[in-house]
């Protein structure tokens, strides 16, 4: 159960979100210490970038690098909620996590990428508040700000799009519910109304005793003053300053001064005058540093009393506005609602623990909201402080390429896009809409297991890194660490949900990767090179290497599209469209395949194995016999009825077959050989039967082959942290240093400390040995 009070009244929204199902969990005291320990890795997104324009990944691309990771105490793992939390905002529109402390973490409201500024690792001061009844006001923070009272604990709870944050505390009256949600307004099969730039935090509280109790809700947002972040740029004029506040009060007098960046070593007070292209932002390694641009709170008033917003006046990436908007739902009496600013988040505090509101001052750097509201005996109520955003001049290495939302005039202001997170039948509406799909995944009705329910839910999570453009494109990074622009190879896992929620975000990159393809048919991997280094200088600009799961899963691509979409009226249209380009990728698989029947020495996406140094890989051919088997099915479907290209790619799986039977299958020991010319046994070589099997397209080889290879996988390759990635390949041939890692995408292990024969790598973790037991498995 819930404990959230379901046997007494509701008011709408806050029924509707003590109806979603939230499955996992974790608590967080305010005794807890953590600490950033680091890890070996090759590339990962850290906590606070501290380069603008270049890839979220702790410098250029090394062998090994030292990653910061947080821990707790002993080196153990973080509760949930500590490390990551589901991205709050809209598709394309930039986001902000709420994490299990109550912190406010990973901003990139600002558009900021990897293209242009950093985002904010932390906000120190941006900041929720309660008071309920008599009880002293606190901060729903468990590590708060030095001064400030916190609360003890924090039951933390994320389903994507969905944060729940459950305080606990002594001070608060005996059997009261807070729980507070941080949401935002996901609509299935609406993409536009997916993507409003803003978020919602609503405080639900269940009054269990037999008086009313008083509740107020804080928020408080300290985007003029960006603790521990720095503008550097040339141009400026440079003066000295006593503190980040003192550098902020003087650009704000001096109206040429667009932006302002603080450097406390040396109270370097840097001040720059273009409002068209100030310096972007990145996180410094102090937090006594600090930056900002040009903007004033202006106060509330007329139709709009319940917001309050902050405006920044420019051309630039970080010009726009921010509101806060204020409601409550089933009080007792009407709501209200407060704002006010200050120079701290100390200063704003004060006069919400003394009286509960907000006394409307304005001038202040840190904007501030405030619902209060009675709860009635026996019954819920809510206060919510509602978030907008509006940025419109999203830019890509210095050029302008501009944000949807704001072009295509779903929204026309911050207030607007705030106003539709407020209480009311519509917002109400939107979470039932969404927990009724999220149940599918993530319920006791659900028919899968709930950490594969809760696993699918949340990997929505990578929603975070799409860049809807001004033009209508629709792109996205293939991580914020890895800053190559949709690699086809690395779509799979998102393509399939983007065709269950939102599929009419799948042509605009479907079209980009068939106009890109090279005169041979090959299509090339992704549409903007980086990765670990440089950002690519502008989008759409096809490149990559030479692949065997690039053409084959563009080919497969269209066919989940095909069969996931044909009764909407557009399906049919786009699979004639891009039937050529599908067409000459299957014949470039098939000309790569002239020799042998399975293609020749292509990379692919464990491109740390270095399996294209061999004439066939186990991982590739898969990929091509699916290929085909997909290609033939596209050609026979009703768009295309192209009968005789069906059956040449029919001939061909079967020339396929036949090879991988000739060259790779290893009757004695029951397994595919990871690549010709030796007995290797990767763990990973079959996904793309996992893919034929979601297509319906059946067993590419054979059932009782892909059964004995996955038992002897499990036999040999199995260890106490899971698969490893390849076994069998001893000595390691130079460059290839990846086989004995379990491999986790991002998190694979480097070669320099732990790409060791198992046994060797097991007791330098100071972890006993493998050995067989017997049944084999180790």
């Amino acid at each position: 159960g819930t404990g959230n009070g379901e046997n007494m009244p509701h008011p709408p929204l806050a029924a509707a979100l003590d109806k979603l199902p939230f499955t996992n969990a974790g608590t967080v005291s305010s005794s807890d210490v953590f600490t950033m320990r680091p890890v070996p890795s090759i590339y990962l997104e850290p906590e606070a970038p501290r380069r603008a324009r270049w890839a979220w990944a702790e410098g250029p691309i090394t062998p090994f690098k030292q990653f910061s990771y947080l821990y707790a105490e002993a080196n153990a793992t973080p509760p949930t909620g500590m490390r990551s939390a589901p991205p709050l905002g809209g598709l394309g529109s930039g986001t902000v996590e709420l994490r299990a402390d109550g912190s406010l973490r990973s901003w990139t409201i600002e558009n900021a990428s990897p293209a242009g500024s950093a985002k904010t690792g932390l906000l120190d001061e941006a900041a929720f508040g309660y008071r309920l009844g008599g009880a002293p006001a606190r901060l729903l923070r468990t590590h708060p700000p030095a001064g400030l009272p916190g609360v003890e604990g924090i039951r933390f709870s994320g389903a994507t799009p969905f944060t729940r944050l459950a305080p606990t505390d002594s001070a608060l009256p005996a059997g009261a519910n807070l729980r507070l949600y941080g949401r935002s307004r996901w609509r299935l099969g609406d993409r536009s109304a997916s993507a409003v730039p803003a978020a919602g935090f609503t405080l639900v509280a269940t009054n269990p005793t037999g008086r009313p109790l008083a509740l107020s809700l804080l928020f408080v947002l300290p985007v003029q003053v960006q603790a521990g972040m720095l503008r550097e740029g040339s141009g400026g004029a440079a003066g000295e300053a006593h503190s980040v506040g003192e550098c902020a009060v003087r650009c704000r007098d001096e109206a040429s001064c667009a932006a302002w960046s603080f450097v406390n070593a040396t109270r370097r007070c840097t001040r720059f005058a273009n409002f068209s292209a100030v310096p972007p932002a990145a996180n410094s390694a102090s937090p006594a540093d600090g930056a900002g641009v040009r903007g004033a709170w202006g106060e509330a008033r007329g139709d709009s009393a319940e917001c309050m917003t902050l405006r920044r006046p420019g051309t630039h990436a970080s010009a726009g506005e921010v509101s806060l908007c204020g409601a409550g739902e089933g009080g007792a009496a009407a709501a209200e609602v407060s704002f006010g600013t200050a120079g701290s988040l100390v200063a704003l505090w004060r006069s919400f623990a003394e009286a509960g509101r907000l006394d409307g001052a304005m001038g202040g750097s840190h904007g501030g909201a405030v619902v209060r509201l009675v709860v009635a005996p026996h019954a819920t109520a809510s206060a919510t402080v509602s978030f907008g955003w509006y940025f419109p001049a999203r830019d890509f290495m210095g050029g302008l390429v501009g944000n949807f939302y704001a072009s295509s005039r779903l929204v026309l202001g911050s207030e607007e896009a705030a106003r539709t997170l407020l209480p009311g039948s519509e917002a109400a509406a939107d979470v039932r809409g969404w927990a009724s799909f999220a149940a599918t995944l993530s319920s006791p009705s659900s028919s899968l297991p709930a950490w594969l329910g809760d696993s699918l839910l949340n990997s929505l999570h990578h929603t975070r890194s799409v860049m809807w453009l001004a033009d209508g494109r629709w792109r996205q990074w293939e991580s914020y660490s890895c800053v190559n622009v949709d690699s086809v190879h690395n779509d799979g896992e998102r393509h399939i949900p983007y065709l269950m929620l939102w599929p009419d975000a799948l042509p605009s990159k479907m079209r980009a990767w068939a106009a890109g393809a090279m005169p041979d048919g090959m299509i090339q991997e992704q549409l903007a090179c980086g990765c670990m280094d440089g950002v690519p200088p502008r989008l759409d600009a096809p490149c990559g290497r030479v692949m065997g799961d690039v053409s084959s899963m563009f080919v497969v691509y269209l066919l989940e599209w095909w069969r996931w979409t044909a009764d909407e009226p557009s399906a049919a249209s786009l699979v004639v469209e891009l039937w050529p380009a599908a067409r000459a990728a299957a014949r470039w698989q098939m000309d790569r395949s002239a020799e042998s029947g399975l293609p020749t020495r292509l990379v692919d996406t464990y491109d740390g194995l270095r399996l294209s140094r061999y004439n066939v890989s186990c991982f590739s051919a898969l990929f091509h016999l699916l290929a085909m088997a997909a290609a033939r099915e596209l050609a026979l479907s009703p768009p295309v009825r192209d009968a005789a290209f069906a059956a040449e790619c029919d001939a061909a799986l079967a020339r396929g077959r036949a090879a991988m039977d000739a060259l790779l299958w290893v009757e004695g020991r029951g397994y595919y050989r990871s690549y010709t010319g030796g007995e290797a046994l990767m763990s990973d070589s079959l996904y793309a039967q996992v893919l034929a099997d979601t297509l319906g397209l059946g067993a590419l080889t054979s059932d009782a082959q892909v059964t004995r290879h996955l038992a002897a996988v499990l036999q040999r390759n199995d260890s106490p942290y899971g698969l490893l990635c390849q076994t069998g390949r001893y000595p390691l041939p130079a460059g290839a240093g990846a086989d004995n890692s379990i491999w986790m995408m991002a998190t694979a292990t480097c070669r320099r400390r732990c790409c060791r024969p198992s046994s060797a790598a097991l007791t330098r973790l100071g972890a006993r040995e493998c050995r067989p037991t017997p049944t084999g498995r180790r």
